[in-house]
């Protein structure tokens, strides 16, 4: 493995990253996947002795030479381990409901750049139905733009993106304080509980374009859920995932 840890806290960002899977690191060397690889090669055009950081997601990162070029995959040498960097101390869960078009993709970018440390999507009442395969499709998607982002942002870990769930199955979390996020709620109570010491964990959730029914917030409620509220208006779905975290981060997180 890499000899030793370089504890330079500004070191990787002089340095080009890439991401491999944690199963493609042993003895010694990383391989990157063919994507990656295309990145490293064709887009930044560098070469064999090129030195890198490379990160798997985990909070493993390294400093990096480019061994070899591939058309398959890169394989680098890792030089020396380098301290995980760019996480919140607050242990975040985002459940956000299944929205039409594209507009998920930008949540995960946002989300993966906020620090969020679990996304659980979830069909509603008021949610987009979507078929088996094309959720398979999506989902692969978001994990690959959450790889992207973590690259972008400076990240150590890569958030869990589970597979959508019925929004039952998503009231089930060990978080400490649990939010709600309802349209029709106009009792406060946000600012409130946002001045409480810092939580072992939160967990979040947002709805689709059509928000909640009144059943799934009382559902939420019985569940241990404060049912809060962003503000007079109506938001959009990214709007309101970003207001969310950008307010949990500055209360509880880094966002200083």
């Amino acid at each position: 493995m890499a000899n030793g840890k370089d504890k330079s806290p500004t070191l990787h960002l002089s340095l080009r990253r890439f991401y491999v899977a944690p199963e493609k690191v042993r003895e010694g060397v990383a391989a990157l996947d063919p994507e990656e690889t295309r990145h490293l090669a064709r887009v930044l055009r560098l070469g064999v002795g090129a030195q890198v950081a490379v990160g798997d997601g985990q909070g493993r990162n390294w400093k990096a030479v480019v061994e070899s070029l591939d058309p398959q995959g890169a394989v680098l040498k890792l030089v020396a381990g380098l301290e995980p960097w760019g996480e919140s101390p607050l242990p975040l869960a985002l459940c956000i409901g299944l929205a039409k078009g594209e507009t998920l993709d930008g949540v995960m970018r946002q989300a993966t750049e906020m620090g969020v440390r679990e996304i659980l999507p979830f069909v509603s009442e008021r949610s987009e139905k979507a078929a088996p395969e094309r959720q398979a499709r999506r989902l692969a998607r978001w994990r690959r733009l959450a790889r992207e982002s973590l690259k972008s942002c400076q990240r150590s870990h890569l958030p869990y993106i589970h597979p959508p769930r019925e929004f039952g199955a998503i009231l089930a979390g060990p978080e400490e304080v649990k939010l709600l996020f309802y349209e029709d709620e106009r009792g406060g109570g946000l600012e409130a509980c946002l001045r409480r010491p810092r939580p072992s964990g939160v967990r979040l959730i947002i709805g689709p374009e059509g928000g909640f029914s009144p059943r799934e917030a009382a559902q939420a409620r019985d569940a241990g859920f404060q049912v809060v509220s962003l503000g007079p208006r109506r938001l959009k779905v990214e709007t309101a995932v970003l207001a969310a975290l950008a307010l949990v981060q500055f209360a509880w997180g880094d966002l200083k």
